[in-house]
């Protein structure tokens, strides 16, 4: 005999039809916030990694703090991206996608575009736009993306 009493069937609490399994609300919630925070980390990143360059072949070390301090915040913006998996797996695997494993597939694939889709995004000086060719460039957004698509498959797995 089982000690545990079984409710009558077609029995639920109160409150029940009120309650929603937020998972589509976290997984729009995730992506949203991965598809938006994932490029500034990057951009500060490889902004403060353009900068740390710089300063080392030009022995300016004046600049030196703040480019220490941009890759700094890049990282960390990064690393709550990667956390968000825990939240929103699909988000951080998405944002991965788009801005890791997207941009190393072109510099892999087709080297000789990747500057002229760099040179086409709005809103960027020149600076920053050669600094975010370094990165890809360097095999930097190919690594992100498959850290984060990582991130999103560990905590997806974990969970089951």
């Amino acid at each position: 005999m089982s000690s545990h009493i079984q409710p009558p069937a077609g029995w639920a609490p109160p409150g029940a039809e009120f309650r929603t399994s937020n998972n589509v609300s976290r997984t729009v919630t995730g992506t949203l916030v991965g598809l938006s925070v994932t490029p500034i980390g990057i951009g500060l990143a490889a902004h403060g990694g353009l900068g740390t360059r710089q300063w080392v072949i030009l022995g300016d070390e004046g600049d030196r703090w703040s480019s220490n301090a941009q890759m700094i915040g890049g990282a960390l913006l990064l690393f709550l991206v990667a956390l968000l998996a825990s939240y929103s797996p699909v988000g951080t695997v998405i944002a991965g996608l788009v801005w890791g494993l997207l941009p190393g597939a072109v510099q892999l694939f087709f080297p000789h575009d990747l500057w002229r889709l760099i040179e086409q995004t709005p809103g960027l000086s020149e600076e920053w736009r050669l600094a975010l060719y370094n990165w890809v460039l360097n095999g930097w957004g190919l690594v992100l993306g498959l850290l984060l698509i990582g991130a999103g498959l560990a905590a997806t797995l974990r969970r089951r």
